[in-house]
């Protein structure tokens, strides 16, 4: 965006969900779109103010996606019917910022050459098949934010079928899997847009990956310039 800032974000609508798919657009659009505002034009300078500016825009964004769905929902429906999860970043290049996050999917920031890497992991229901959803009353509580400290140069933001394979399920709990990212990284930061996402739809749509998950894949690839 304009000033510099990385502001992504992606949402899976629940597979059980009639209109998931409407409510995860409708929830992108808010939040981006809060985002901004809060944001400007002008290139940010990094502080706890701005900090604070986007914690404040996402719910804002939330709150503005909520009021929509319950404007759009037809008769014979309900909020449960638009149930998505939430999965983004407002970072300044090299600067730090923050990640967000309601449910599953995962937000992933890369220090390329010190190795050091900051994750907001997927949180689920009691059962694995569980999760969280923006529709949700206690949505709120289900909110979590993520500071990204200075000096990580490679962000990934992702849907829960990536999550499958790009994360490795240790004591400690979930961390990313690095020989699945590093190597995306590596050929995205070298490809033209089109060749990049021509390879990326390729990578997560091979047959090996298939056998994984079979949920739908989103993945956003950003590193600062």
């Amino acid at each position: 965006m304009p000033g510099g800032a990385l502001i992504a974000v992606v949402s899976d609508g629940a597979g059980s969900a009639r209109f998931g798919g409407e409510g995860a657009a409708i929830l992108c659009a808010q939040v981006t779109a809060a985002l901004a505002g809060a944001l400007g034009r002008d290139k940010p300078k990094p502080s706890r103010a701005l900090l604070r500016r986007s914690v404040s825009a996402v719910c804002a964004g939330i709150e503005a996606a909520r009021a929509q769905v319950l404007e759009e929902v037809p008769p014979d429906a309900g909020m449960f019917d638009y149930h998505a999860t939430l999965v983004g970043a407002a970072v300044l290049p090299g600067q730090g910022g923050l990640f967000f996050h309601i449910g599953d999917g995962a937000a992933l920031a890369v220090e390329s050459n010190g190795g050091r890497w900051t994750l907001s992991a997927p949180r689920n229901g009691e059962y694995s098949h569980e999760t969280y959803f923006f529709t949700e009353s206690n949505w709120r509580r289900r909110l979590r934010f993520t500071l990204v400290e200075p000096g990580f140069d490679t962000i990934f933001v992702m849907t829960d079928g990536v999550t499958e394979v790009g994360l490795k399920n240790m004591i400690s709990g979930p961390e990313p899997f690095m020989p699945f990212f590093e190597p995306i990284g590596r050929f995205l930061a070298l490809a033209g847009r089109a060749e990049g996402e021509q390879a990326l739809i390729a990578t997560l749509d091979s047959e090996a990956v298939r056998e994984r998950s079979n949920d739908d894949k989103t993945l956003v690839w950003a590193r600062a310039g």
